[in-house]
């Protein structure tokens, strides 16, 4: 039988009156706590010194923790995105012709330095198509995640959020007209000198379908008539004390619209100005052989070879090497520069509309980065929910509906009257009003 508990009583038998007056002498024969607080450190890793700068410069100039916020959600799929498009648009059409290089008997220093010369020539085209995958897959995880509804609630508008990609675009829109400007053509130049030492070290093997090598043209009008044209396989820029000259010349000199005589020869040396007409330059033709055609030859075609032939140009050695360059190799002011001679050498109006078209793009390829991120911010937000991989394959369509579009607006400017300048921006002003439509309906 259980018997009650006592309630004068705790279960160790002490009354519980007791306990109070108890409680000092207790408490006396408790040993002292002592309490010790340690500072704990965050140990430093390698994310934290790569991204130190990044940071130091979001907190200088985007001091509000939000735009802080967003600019790291779109600076991850931006370093993405530019990875993958390079990769793509470079390894695709360069790997295998490299790989044919060093496969018979280029040294790897060289195709490897060649292959980063590609990656910066096309670092400029991808930078768009960059920006357009940013701005669908950080808007994208933003609203799919009910973070941009949180934000909302705390009275701040969409448009506010989507104006960090606006910035972001602006300034990839700046560094891509820098790299254009500055730093693709020295790598350009580059690119064709390792080109040519790869020719040599392989001695004589064929690479020119490897390299992209071809002969380049040069012609030369007076009076907006076509005089002369010069091809050759090689220049060579003077280089004291050996003079600048051209590999593999073929001279062609016409009259009144028809070939009048065909000089060939082993290489040309530039002797220096005319002294009878400064304007013309005069250059030494080495192991020549000539025919003349026509009129010159009384109707029949006659053969003459000789050691030496001096014969005239319109243009310096300086000129020369610029002709031979893609337009890809010039600086936007170079390109104006080379346009400049060629209308006042009276060229035909296509091939100044080629050029014309060529200078505009090295603006608006760049440019495209801004309005691509017009364009990516809102469309991110409307899709909600979706994988990378939709995200992925939405830019890529974007992207290739732009550049289609791009590519005709340039053949129609080259090869019609349209104005240069609305050929290379009709896109980017067409981007622009898609843009600034898609801003305006994720605001309301």
């Amino acid at each position: 039988m259980v018997e009650p508990r006592d309630p004068s009583t705790e279960p160790n038998g002490v009354p519980a009156d007791d306990v109070g007056e108890r409680a000092p002498e207790a408490a006396a024969e408790l040993p002292p706590v002592r309490y010790s607080v340690k500072a704990t450190r965050k140990a430093i890793g390698l994310l934290d010194v790569l991204f130190f700068l990044p940071r130091l410069v979001l907190r200088l100039f985007f001091p509000r923790l939000l735009d802080r916020y967003i600019m790291g959600e779109l600076l991850a799929p931006l370093g993405f995105g530019w990875t993958l498009f390079i990769v793509l648009y470079v390894f695709s059409v360069n790997l295998f012709k490299l790989a044919q290089m060093a496969a018979r008997g280029a040294p790897l220093p060289m195709i490897g330095e060649m292959l980063w010369l590609r990656v910066i020539l096309a670092c400029v085209y991808c930078l768009p198509m960059a920006m357009l995958l940013a701005g669908l897959l950080a808007f994208g995880r933003l609203s799919g995640e009910s973070e941009l509804i949180a934000i909302q609630a705390g009275g701040i508008p969409n448009l506010r959020v989507m104006w960090n990609a606006v910035i972001l675009g602006l300034v990839l829109s700046v560094g891509g007209i820098a790299i254009n400007e500055y730093i693709v053509p020295p790598a350009g130049k580059r690119l064709h000198g390792l080109e040519d030492q790869v020719k040599v070290i392989l001695k004589g093997k064929v690479i020119e379908d490897m390299t992209d090598q071809k002969a380049f043209v040069i012609q030369d009008f007076e009076g907006g008539q076509l005089v002369r044209v010069v091809i050759a396989k090689k220049f060579e820029p003077e280089n004291p004390p050996d003079p600048a000259q051209m590999q593999d010349v073929t001279y062609i000199s016409y009259v009144k619209g028809q070939a009048d005589m065909i000089v060939e020869a082993r290489r040309a040396e530039w002797i220096g100005p005319s002294q009878k007409n400064g304007i013309k330059q005069q250059w030494k033709f080495i192991d020549a052989t000539t025919q003349l055609l026509g009129h010159a030859a009384s109707g029949q075609r006659m053969i003459m070879g000789s050691e030496e032939q001096v014969l005239t140009l319109n243009k310096s050695p300086q000129q020369v090497a610029r002709d031979q360059k893609d337009a890809d190799q010039m600086s936007y002011k170079e390109l104006g520069d080379y346009i400049k001679d060629l209308k006042s050498q009276k060229a035909k109006s296509r091939v100044i509309r080629e050029l014309e078209v060529e200078r505009e793009r090295k603006l608006a390829v760049p440019f495209a980065s801004l309005i691509l991120a017009m364009v990516g911010a809102p469309l991110g937000i409307r899709r909600h929910r979706s994988s990378t991989g939709v995200g992925i394959g939405l830019s890529l369509l974007i992207i290739i509906i732009y550049y289609i579009g791009m590519s005709m607006m340039g053949a129609l400017g080259q090869n019609s009257d349209m104005d240069p300048v609305v050929a290379a921006w009709a896109c980017n002003a067409v981007g622009l009003v898609f843009g600034l439509f898609l801003m305006w309906k994720s605001s309301r």
